[in-house]
Formats: structure tokens, C-alpha cells, sequence
């Protein structure tokens, strides 16, 4: 009954919006089964990408309930979630409105997993590590940032990209929330690590499990996988670690840097150059990090950039134990194992996605408890996304923990920002926000030593000592050559000691 009434509901408030407008927006109802009509299903498909939705599972009946809002030459696809009440409708139509103009920031919907504390092996209350805020705090300087809660099953409409972290436990309804918001031309940025960090109970040190992503099957629809192992290069950015070391007698705990190849060190030779998202990053860092798969059959019609990858003297480790072993692997800390090679780390995509969902059953989101409102009713299930729609995937959720920035920030203080512009980047570059790329591409990144093997270390701490001791010899030089060319100081002539007082009264008597 609801959805018979959602025209005459859109109807009313869009003319309303019209006639309060001046003039500066007009709203126009089009019918595309008449054969009179200037729009046609054929025009929705091929300009805006739209497709009809079902009436139900199998049905050969479709129908439309979209609206397109046209601005010069850019077009933007309006999908009232809920009930299509006059308030929904209006904050629809008004959030695109704003997107349309420079002068309101946009908006980014951020979904991180729960942070609950937990308990350690003593029933002791420890904190969680599951902790996201900042780069949520680092999105506030340039957009309106919101915590999205997708239980209901749809994402806000006034959301204009959509920053999923380290996604597990979800319900398919939150799935089906991701799923129709990409499907709607919508951005979904994506940091799908298989793996979160957490702590030994027993010996209080860091590591990692393996989680449900809850995502993992869902990217595969759409071309893209994030493998079930870790990926370690020797070209990482090193591990701080305390170590007790003996100073006179007294033990001294001070930290020292170690390789850490968990912590991939991406530097340019591993970043696409021609991707706007990487544009001023001299390096990124991924903290344990997962291979990215693209299957270029399902991708083949769509624009796919490999955004990181590894160096080639990478491999694979699916142990969750992260913690170094310096005396039987002296060189990594790990063994090397399997085949050594590049692997994809971030991958983006765009174009036209076919939904998870299509073909299946719309689950249902369940009434919550105390709550006297029902759960909004979906429509139905959009099968197909035009080609504006935009996903980007990381193997890595844990590079954006707050957790993982202080570890860093223990070596370097700033680091770790060269993870927040990446994240940046994807956002701008999701919301076609070109210009604020090129200005934060000459901006506040961290500046970085090109990486080096042993051999080169090796050379340059030798030309170091070289150099220092050849300052030492050359100070010692100049030093001898001034002393012999300065001229010897000229005595004056000593005079003789003054008569003492017994010897003056001597010559008195003598006189």
C-alpha cells in the first residue's frame, strides 16, 4: 500500500521544492511505457545505467521508482530508502542537491566493527584494539564524517562515500546495505583484512587471528579477492621492540628498530603512477596485509588500477605468530617460504557491478527490541549499478588502527600519515574530488629514506666512519699547521728580585 502511494508522495514534495525554488529547479514525472514519452527504458539504460526493479523473485514484471537529478551535464541517481515517507523523500532530494554544489561539505559514512573491551586470562578488563578514530578525526579537515549503522539494511541517503574497516561479524543485511549502495552508483571503499589484531592473554604480547571478513564472498562476486594468508617483504618499515641491555652493571630497557616484514614498505616502483589516489606519496606502509586477486573475466569491461603491490622478493605466510625469531632467522626474523614474488596489496574499480543479491531473497532486517517502529521494508533489489559506481579494496584493515599509528610513531612521529593521505586520496577520489587531490598532493607527507639493502647500508655506514675520521685528520692537521706557523711569543727580560729588608739596612749602615 505504502509503495502505491510513494509517486504521488515524490510528486508532492519535489513540486513543493520546485515552487519554493524560484525557478532554479524544476521537476518533471515521466511515464517510460508511453510511447509519446521523450524517455524511454532504453534511454534510462544507456544514459544513467538504470534498470528496472522486480516485483518479486522470477517475475517477468518490472517497474521504476527512481529519480534523476540533472545539473548541467552531470546526472546523479536518487534512491528514496524506507518508507518513502515525505521526509525521506525530502532529504533525498535536498542531499543531492547539496552534493551538487561546492559550497556544502560532503559527507563520509564510516563503518568500523564494535570496540568492546575484553577480558584477559585473569578476568581482568583490558582495552579493546579495535580502535578507528584516527583517521576518522584526520576525514574532519575536509569532510563531514558519520558513523553508519547498516542493521536496517540501507545506507543513509545523505551518505557520499562509504568507508567500510576491517569489516567482520556483519549480517546479511549489512551486506545487502553495502551491496545496493554500490548498485545505486554509490563509492565503497573497502579495508578487507582476513586477519585483526589482538593479544596473547598468557604472555601479553601482540598477534593476530584470523576473522570473518563477512565480505570475502561478496567482493568475490564482484571480481575481487582477499586471500587467507599474510603477505611479508623484506622491504618493510622496521618494528619498534623493547630490549634490556646492560649499562655498567644495571639493566636498561630501551627500544631498538628491527626488520618487521608483516609491515609491507610500498614505495613508488610498487605504487601506479597514473592513479590520482597515489598522487604525492613518496610511500605507504601496510600492516599486515592480505594479497588482493582480480579475476580479469568478471572485470574485463570495467576500468581496474592495481593501486599497491609488493616488492618481488615477497611471499606468503598463512602462521598467525608475528613475533620475530632473530636467532633461528637472523636475516628476516621468518622463514621464507614458497615462491617469492610481487603481490597486489589495493586495487580500485570502476564500473558496471551485478549485485550479490540479484536473483536471491531480500533479507529482512528484525524489529528491535523496544522499539515500537518496524524495520524499514525494501522495495526491492537493484540487479545491476551504472557505471559511475566506484570500489576500491585494500587487503589490510589493521593499517588504519590507532593501535598500528602508535607502534609507528614510537620510530617516527610522522609516518604514519602517509596511511592517512592514501585513505585520503581514496575519498576524493571516490566523490570525483579532483582538484583537492592535486592541492593535498603537495602537502603533508612524510618524506622517507629510499630503501637499501644490506650491501648498500653496508657501503654508506662505511662512508660514514670514512668521513668522520677524515674530519677527525684534518682538524688534527690544520691544527699542527697553525700551531708550527704562529710565531714565538718574545720574552721580556727578567728583573731582579727586590732586596729584602735586612740587606737594605745593611747598605744604610755602610753609608
Amino acid at each position: 500500500e505504502w509503495l502505491a502511494e510513494a509517486p504521488d508522495t515524490i510528486t508532492k514534495v519535489a513540486q513543493k521544492i520546485a515552487d519554493e525554488s524560484n525557478g532554479k529547479f524544476q521537476f518533471q514525472m515521466v511515464n517510460v511505457d508511453d510511447p509519446n514519452s521523450s524517455v524511454s527504458r532504453q534511454t534510462l539504460a544507456e544514459q544513467f545505467g538504470l534498470q528496472p526493479i522486480a516485483t518479486a523473485l522470477f517475475s517477468d514484471q518490472s517497474y521504476y521508482l527512481h529519480m534523476v537529478l540533472q545539473v548541467g551535464d552531470q546526472a546523479q541517481l536518487l534512491y528514496p530508502s524506507g518508507d518513502f515517507s515525505e521526509a525521506t523523500v525530502q532529504t533525498s532530494i535536498e542531499s543531492a542537491l547539496k552534493r551538487s554544489t561546492s559550497d556544502f561539505l560532503q559527507v563520509v559514512g564510516v563503518w568500523t566493527p564494535p570496540d568492546t573491551p575484553t577480558q584477559n586470562a585473569f578476568g581482568q578488563q583490558q582495552p579493546s584494539l579495535k580502535r578507528y578514530t584516527t583517521i576518522a578525526d584526520q576525514l574532519r579537515q575536509e569532510y563531514t564524517v558519520r558513523n553508519v549503522d547498516l542493521s536496517t539494511g540501507q545506507v543513509p541517503t545523505d551518505i557520499d562515500v562509504l568507508l567500510v574497516i576491517a569489516p567482520q561479524n556483519m549480517t546479511d543485511q549489512e551486506r545487502y546495505a553495502i551491496d545496493q549502495y554500490l548498485m545505486r552508483g554509490g563509492s565503497v571503499i573497502v579495508a578487507a583484512g582476513n586477519y585483526a589484531l589482538s593479544v596473547d592473554q598468557f604472555a601479553g604480547n601482540l598477534t593476530v587471528e584470523p576473522i570473518d571478513s563477512s565480505l570475502r564472498e561478496m567482493l568475490q562476486s564482484y571480481g575481487i579477492d582477499v586471500g587467507q594468508s599474510l603477505v611479508l617483504d623484506p622491504q618493510n618499515e622496521p618494528f619498534p621492540v623493547q630490549v634490556a641491555r646492560d649499562v655498567g652493571g644495571m639493566q636498561v630497557r630501551e627500544i631498538q628498530a628491527i626488520d618487521y616484514p608483516f609491515f609491507v614498505d610500498v614505495r613508488s616502483d610498487g605504487m601506479d603512477q597514473t592513479s590520482p589516489i597515489l598522487s604525492g606519496l613518496p610511500a605507504v606502509t601496510m600492516n599486515f596485509v592480505s594479497p588482493v586477486t582480480v579475476d580479469e573475466t568478471k572485470n574485463a569491461d570495467r576500468q581496474v588500477d592495481t593501486l599497491l603491490k609488493s616488492s618481488d622478493a615477497s611471499w606468503l605466510r598463512t602462521d598467525t605468530n608475528i613475533q620475530p625469531d632473530p636467532q633461528a632467522y637472523p636475516q628476516f626474523g621468518f622463514p621464507v617460504e614458497g615462491e617469492q614474488q610481487a603481490y597486489p596489496l589495493a586495487v580500485s574499480v570502476q564500473g558496471v557491478f551485478d549485485s550479490f543479491f540479484k536473483d536471491k531473497e531480500i533479507p529482512q532486517a528484525a524489529p528491535q527490541e523496544g522499539s515500537p517502529e518496524p524495520p524499514p521494508t525494501q522495495i526491492g533489489t537493484i540487479d545491476t549499478s551504472p557505471d559511475s559506481a566506484r570500489l576500491v579494496v585494500i587487503g589490510s584493515g589493521e593499517f588504519l588502527n590507532d593501535v598500528v599509528f602508535e607502534l609507528s610513531s614510537n620510530l617516527t612521529r610522522d609516518r604514519y600519515l602517509n596511511s592517512l593521505q592514501f585513505t585520503q586520496n581514496m575519498v576524493d577520489w571516490s566523490v570525483e574530488d579532483l582538484d583537492l587531490l592535486s592541492i593535498r598532493s603537495g602537502g603533508t607527507s612524510a618524506r622517507v629514506l629510499a630503501p637499501m639493502d644490506e650491501a648498500n647500508q653496508a657501503f654508506w655506514e662505511y662512508i660514514n666512519y670514512g668521513l668522520a675520521l677524515a674530519a677527525l685528520v684534518a682538524i688534527a692537521l690544520i691544527w699542527r699547521s697553525r700551531r708550527q706557523s704562529e710565531a714565538p711569543m718574545e720574552l721580556l727580560p727578567q728583573s731582579p728580585p727586590p732586596a729584602s729588608s735586612d740587606e737594605q739596612k745593611k747598605v744604610a749602615g755602610t753609608v
